[in-house]
């Protein structure tokens, strides 16, 4: 669906291997997106690694039936188009895990084959069914959107952004469309402008009732000594009272 909403049309599949070009041939951006299964019991870093290198083994494979390439340079129109190929194509590895916590064992491989410098650009993308579920389910929700504003309304969530930021949302929708920004590189983030924000001082004194109002007026701005205030004041404070309020300011503040 990302693909789509930027234009992106598929040209050429099989099996998990999809190949993408934009429907506008001023664009010279082309995508691989090798879908890889990580969730079978006693899959390790080396059986990962394998299945992320079969995708460049088969992208030059010696047999002509087997060259991703030469499939993909025969969908294109003319010699000067194919020849944009090598040098604007990239790959998009989106990985299942069973439980995202797993991640942590893989960084070193995800790095080592993101910084690879043959044929093409990798991102590796992590994901976990939980994750694409919730997606698929706020997109349902939201068929009025474009995916780019429905991705970049969850991206703007500022308590999804602490709570990942904190460990407390670990595969979490949120942490995945970050990772989609991240990973995919034509996708937009529609930065969401917001409000100049209230002053700290303008904050604490929407918080304060009518009575600690007038005693944070004296601490802030000085208006009144605190022995005028307190002659002003109905009843007689005791210095109890006085304390208690205090004390109040203090825990707004």
């Amino acid at each position: 669906m990302v693909f789509d909403d930027y234009g992106y049309v598929k040209r050429w599949d099989c099996e998990n291997t999809v190949f993408y070009m934009n429907a506008n041939k001023d664009i010279a951006n082309y995508f691989l997106v090798n879908y890889i299964d990580a969730t079978s019991e006693g899959e390790s870093g080396d059986s990962i690694l394998e299945k992320l290198k079969a995708l460049e083994n088969n992208y030059t494979d010696e047999i002509a039936e087997k060259n991703i390439r030469k499939k993909i340079l025969g969908l294109f129109e003319n010699d000067s188009l194919a020849a944009q190929l090598d040098k604007n194509i990239s790959a998009i590895y989106p990985i299942k895990l069973k439980n995202i916590n797993e991640l942590d064992n893989y960084k070193n491989l995800i790095y080592y084959v993101e910084e690879s410098p043959y044929f093409f650009r990798r991102f590796v993308l992590p994901y976990t069914d939980k994750q694409t579920d919730e997606l698929k389910t706020i997109i349902s929700d939201n068929k009025e959107k474009t995916i780019r504003d429905i991705l970049s309304d969850l991206a703007n969530d500022e308590d999804a952004y602490f709570d990942l930021a904190e460990h407390k949302s670990i595969n979490s929708v949120y942490e995945l469309v970050i990772r989609l920004f991240s990973k995919i590189p034509f996708l937009q983030y529609n930065f969401k402008a917001e409000q100049k924000p209230m002053s700290i001082e303008k904050r604490i004194e929407n918080s304060l009732d009518e009575v600690l109002f007038k005693y944070h007026d004296i601490v802030v701005n000085e208006n009144k000594d605190l022995e005028a205030m307190i002659l002003k004041e109905d009843t007689e404070l005791t210095d109890a009272d006085l304390e208690r309020k205090i004390d109040e300011l203090v825990r707004e503040v």
